[in-house]
């Protein structure tokens, strides 16, 4: 799944558990894992141009991710900023092997965490659909989520009006 999914899951998930920012993290994480099983786009880095094509994707992906980050701590009311943050640090945490493989040579997670992690992946080059229909609809949520919020309505009642919306 695209990082940014991945974001816009956890600014949810943020927005849930407001004062509760160690929950919202592993709350974030686990997310990751579930919408990974989802499947969703990627490519074969080992045949010719593939990784190219993965790295042209993950600039863009990365880039709209930190967008979207900035953009969901930034409209998130004070209350569930922090516990925001933490889950979708949370939620793309298990990403950032990529990054660091292609700047540093290492992933940093160990081995048993990636052997896990690849296995739940249900990636494939047909997957851009799902990826495009999760990320309008989690924005979607996102947004009438945050706009409920700044209006004063409860976290659980926002969501749930966000949900039926989305």
């Amino acid at each position: 799944m695209f990082v940014t999914n991945h974001v816009l899951a956890g600014a949810l998930i943020g927005r849930a558990l407001e004062r509760r920012p160690v929950a919202a993290f592993a709350v974030g994480l686990a997310s990751h894992l579930v919408l990974d099983v989802v499947p969703h786009w990627g490519c074969d880095t080992s045949r010719p141009g593939g990784a190219d094509q993965f790295l042209a994707m993950a600039r863009r992906d990365g880039l709209l991710g930190l967008s979207a980050m900035a953009a969901a701590t930034l409209v998130a009311t004070k209350p569930a900023r922090l516990a925001s943050v933490a889950a979708m640090a949370g939620a793309a945490l298990l990403d950032l092997d990529k990054a660091l493989l292609h700047f540093f040579g290492r992933n940093p997670f160990p081995k048993v965490v990636c052997r896990f992690h690849e296995w739940v992946q249900n990636e494939s080059p047909d997957g851009l659909a799902n990826e495009i229909r999760f990320g309008v609809a989690f924005a979607v949520v996102d947004a009438v989520a945050a706009v409920m919020a700044r209006r004063g309505v409860s976290p659980e009642r926002s969501l749930a009006v966000a949900v039926s919306a989305g």
